[in-house]
């Protein structure tokens, strides 16, 4: 529909537009249940959009357009996807990413012989002073207050695998086409914010990069001008869908931060049109650890 591409959805009325998201609502697998309508902003641009819940988790409504993606420019510490002009389609759009290999186990779902030693690392780490502990793709604890949480690693063995539980019938995940445009929502800057970062924002991973309050949100991770957030940090990359299988997004898994390589080339990888040229050499396992992914539903 017409109403469904960006450059119409601008000027439909509010009537007209609720309109619309109640006829996108009957494209939605069973359970979305219609919100609101809110206007994001966000990099001088705004969008006013549908919002929806599924499962406790909200959706907002991306109109479609036709963009020009990917970077010209070469980078001798980066890969970028190359400029090409896209079509995409609208789009039914999580707003917050998910860790793709790691999910909270309540305790009561813990076998007190099969993971005893789990039981051994919470007693030990509540007498301790960290926030957070893991043990190498098998568990992690975190601290909530007076509580301890535990996460579990996926144990699926490779991508087709973690897809059968993870994305019901009528999800799925973007394309890096549609990531690019969902991330930098249009713009043609190397960042979706302008061209580079600017050091005296509060950044993950960045000791004195400013002095915000620790309880604030990075600037990096607020809803951008689409109504979705992104993890801003190098460690971490958003599992979408190429030609030839999957890729990680929006990351390199923290290789040149953790490299010393500084800021600016440590948050390179976040940029829209980063490619990790080093990702061919990770197994699903090793991948799958500094994974998050969001579900879409294409309209």
């Amino acid at each position: 529909m017409e109403a469904w591409n960006r450059p119409r959805w601008g000027q439909l009325t509010v009537e007209e537009k609720m309109h619309t998201m109640q006829e996108v609502l009957k494209q939605l697998p069973a359970g979305f249940k219609w919100l609101r309508l809110e206007r994001f902003e966000r990099y001088g641009q705004s969008l006013e959009t549908g919002v929806f819940l599924y499962e406790g988790s909200e959706y907002v409504f991306v109109p479609g357009d036709s963009v020009t993606l990917g970077r010209s420019e070469v980078h001798m510490y980066a890969k970028m996807s190359p400029v090409r002009e896209a079509v995409i389609g609208p789009l039914l759009v999580q707003r917050q990413p998910v860790s793709a290999g790691w999910y909270e186990c309540p305790l009561d779902r813990l076998d007190a012989e099969e993971d005893e030693d789990v039981f051994e690392a919470i007693e030990e780490f509540r007498q301790g002073p960290h926030t957070s502990y893991e043990y190498s793709q098998s568990f992690r604890l975190e601290r909530d207050g007076d509580q301890v949480v535990v996460f579990l690693f996926d144990d699926s063995e490779s991508f087709g695998e973690w897809r059968e539980t993870e994305l019901p019938e009528g999800f799925t995940l973007p394309t890096e086409d549609e990531w690019e445009y969902l991330y930098g929502a249009g713009v043609r800057t190397l960042f979706p914010w302008g061209d580079e970062i600017d050091t005296s924002m509060r950044l993950r991973h960045v000791s004195g990069s400013s002095e915000a309050n620790a309880e604030d949100p990075y600037p990096l991770e607020l809803p951008n001008a689409f109504g979705l957030c992104f993890p801003g940090d190098p460690y971490k990359k958003e599992l979408v869908l190429t030609e030839g299988g999957i890729t990680g997004k929006g990351g390199d898994g923290g290789s040149n931060l953790h490299g010393g390589q500084g800021v600016d080339l440590g948050y390179l990888p976040t940029a829209t049109a980063f490619r990790d040229p080093y990702e061919s050499e990770l197994e699903w396992e090793d991948l799958l650890d500094c994974l998050v992914y969001r579900r879409v539903v294409r309209l």
